[in-house]
């Protein structure tokens, strides 16, 4: 009798993680869904936000890493933190999207929260490689890389960057930017968006699509 109740319990937890990893997958579909939209969202504003400027840009680029909202704040020890998709840009046009996070900490006193949206635009074939090859990427000055601030930057400073980065942001943190912070691919959400494992450099070749991206590949390339 015990040995039947120890199988029965047995059985009815391994049943209780299968329907809780399966809840979990259906939870990060509708997570990366939800992604993908904001992105869309954050490129209108983008586009209408920095006019002719961002466009010429966006037909140059190599990539964009879109974060449509980034969370900053805290007290004493603050840093911020979002979700992203990265789309590749090459002859036949934008990529299906990888996703990425990023994270930073600062020090300070930083009461409050705030959001943005914030966006990479990758300008050199260098700065694409680095987010393709390795899991993470650090955004620092010194790091054989320039960046420049869309908002603040020279025509001249825009062209020379290998990085443009594109903020939207309002009160105590207006100006947000990515600098110091790090920048890693999200494999657990590319594997549920696209169903199986996929790596970013994959998806930049177009090993796999996902038609729920056409509207954002459609929002750059307008």
């Amino acid at each position: 009798m015990n040995r039947r109740f120890l199988l029965l319990s047995s059985a009815a937890l391994g049943g209780l993680m299968l329907a809780s990893c399966a809840e979990s997958r259906k939870e990060m579909r509708a997570d990366d869904r939800a992604l993908v939209n904001q992105a869309v969202a954050t490129v209108g504003v983008m586009k209408r936000h920095g006019g002719a400027k961002i466009a010429a840009l966006l037909q140059k680029a190599k990539a964009v890493v879109i974060f449509p909202d980034i969370l900053k704040g805290g007290v004493v020890l603050g840093g911020s933190r979002g979700q992203g998709v990265m789309l590749v840009h090459g002859p036949q046009g934008w990529s299906y999207p990888a996703f990425y996070e990023t994270t930073s900490v600062s020090l300070g006193v930083q009461l409050g929260f705030e959001e943005s949206s914030v966006v990479m635009i990758v300008m050199k074939q260098r700065a694409l490689d680095s987010l393709l090859q390795t899991s993470n990427f650090t955004l620092k000055v010194g790091g054989g890389l320039t960046f420049a601030d869309f908002n603040k930057a020279t025509q001249a400073e825009l062209e020379g960057a290998d990085v443009v980065i594109w903020s939207k942001s309002e009160g105590a943190f207006a100006g947000l930017t990515l600098s110091g912070s790090d920048v890693s691919q999200r494999l657990d959400l590319d594997r549920s968006y696209y169903g199986k494992p996929v790596t970013a450099a994959e998806i930049a070749k177009g090993t796999v699509s996902n038609p729920q991206a056409d509207p954002l590949r459609a929002a750059l390339s307008g």
